[in-house]
């Protein structure tokens, strides 16, 4: 696996009350990013690429990734034919194991075939087949309890010394996910958090893998896509609505990010075929 410079974003899931995500998938590729929830990642059949926290690791048949919350991760998968089972699910499900998963982190987030517990497959899979069947929080709660029995009892965990940086991480993408197209700088982030500009910047060097401006620019950017398909605005009043000081600034990042201009991508969007 070639390594390459990270940079992970903050995702902030759907606010529709959903505590608990296990669904089934065939191939997926996801960029590094990091939220509040567990996830589990069984591969069944196939191999793929996962990250979790700085460690790269191609999981073949059987395989489990564990992504403790507040940990970046991603997935890279090349082959059509992967298949894979994930669970995501927030703090309120396993409050009986909260302490320890939010105080300590695995020190390798990877299982093999042959360490995966039959309990860990059972509650992965009665996960699947009750959502789809009937949805039963307890029963979820307690399938969840009986794979993390199994799960925490196999991983080797080790003290978190980054609690007060993960507590802070949650609050600046708060912040910023609340204002991002205000006009903002580091220091006044910083004074509206009560930390100081070095805290900021070091929760966005050390655990999100970019800095202020791109991360900021990443937010807007991903606004303005979503004005570019879906109104007849002009660039230029997108770029104002989206935050940005100007529409220069706006198309030297977004050609940064995306390799074409703005309007090449309004372009692609509603005429596909058309080159």
């Amino acid at each position: 696996m070639q390594k390459e410079k990270i940079r992970a974003f903050y995702e902030i899931r759907p606010g529709t009350g959903e505590e608990l995500h296990i669904s089934r998938g065939q191939s997926m590729n996801f960029p590094p990013h990091l939220h509040e929830e567990l996830e589990l990642c069984w591969v069944q059949q196939g191999s793929m690429w996962v990250m979790v926290g700085t460690q790269w690791r191609e999981l073949t048949t059987g395989m489990l990734a564990v992504a403790f919350p507040n940990t970046v991760h991603a997935y890279r998968c090349e082959q059509a034919d992967t298949r894979f089972t994930m669970m995501i699910c927030r703090p309120s499900m396993f409050e009986s194991s909260l302490a320890r998963v939010k105080h300590q982190v695995p020190v390798c987030p990877f299982l093999e075939a042959g360490e995966v517990h039959p309990d860990i497959v059972y509650s992965m899979n009665g996960l699947c087949e009750q959502m789809d069947r009937e949805p039963n929080r307890e029963i979820f709660r307690a399938m969840i309890r009986l794979l993390l029995a199994r799960l925490l009892t196999i991983v080797e965990l080790s003290p978190a010394d980054e609690l007060q940086t993960i507590d802070l991480t949650s609050r600046l993408v708060d912040y910023l996910s609340k204002n991002y197209l205000q006009p903002l700088t580091l220091e006044e982030v910083a004074k509206s958090l009560g930390v100081s500009r070095y805290h900021v910047s070091h929760v966005f060097s050390s655990r999100m893998k970019t800095n202020f401006s791109d991360y900021l620019n990443f937010l807007r950017l991903d606004y303005a896509c979503e004005l570019l398909q879906t109104t007849d605005k002009s660039i230029s009043d997108i770029s104002m609505d989206a935050g940005f000081s100007s529409q220069r600034t706006f198309n030297r990042a977004f050609q940064k990010n995306y390799s074409l201009a703005p309007r090449q991508y309004r372009q692609g969007i509603r005429n596909p075929q058309k080159k």
